[in-house]
């Protein structure tokens, strides 16, 4: 058989070819169009971001710039048991415990609220984790921080 018709049963028996052509067009249009709602649809889609920076814990070689005006270094220190929120040079300035199964954010919102409104251009935070906290809350306390105006969010290991 030359050419590309449908296969016809041959002999007298009534059996069928068993070849079959499959028509891939109708697929390959709805792929294409697929295709193109998706590279459509990705232009619209932004990641949201938080701007942070990773404060080293090796000592440096380099003397720290200079800075005009001391900075209040505030650390956030997210345990299993709940927050250490603390100034510069260990000075406590609050503990806030977890409130059953989760972690009291109300709580934490409230002590970078009165933070800002003491030092309302001049706060840097830090925020350091245990190992066993879940990468969740310090997403979260990084959030309150930016909500209570607070950018300067820098983030670093406990030093053991």
């Amino acid at each position: 058989m030359a050419g590309g018709g449908a296969p016809q049963p041959s002999g007298g028996e009534g059996k069928k070819s068993v070849d079959f052509q499959l028509n891939l067009v109708p697929m390959i249009d709805l792929l294409s169009v697929l295709i193109s709602f998706l590279l459509m649809s990705a232009v619209w889609t932004q990641i949201a971001r938080i701007e942070v920076k990773q404060s080293p814990n090796l000592p440096s070689d380099e003397p720290p710039p200079e800075q005009e005006e001391e900075k209040l270094g505030l650390n956030i220190i997210i345990k299993s048991t709940g927050y250490s929120v603390t100034k510069k040079g260990g000075q406590v300035i609050k503990e806030i415990e977890t409130v059953g199964e989760g972690y009291d954010v109300k709580a934490l919102g409230e002590v970078l609220k009165q933070v800002q409104v003491e030092n309302p251009e001049n706060a840097e935070v830090i925020v350091t984790s245990e190992d066993k906290v879940p990468y969740q809350e310090l997403i979260t306390v990084m959030d309150v921080c930016i909500d209570n105006g607070l950018e300067g969010i820098q983030v670093a290991g406990i030093d053991s």
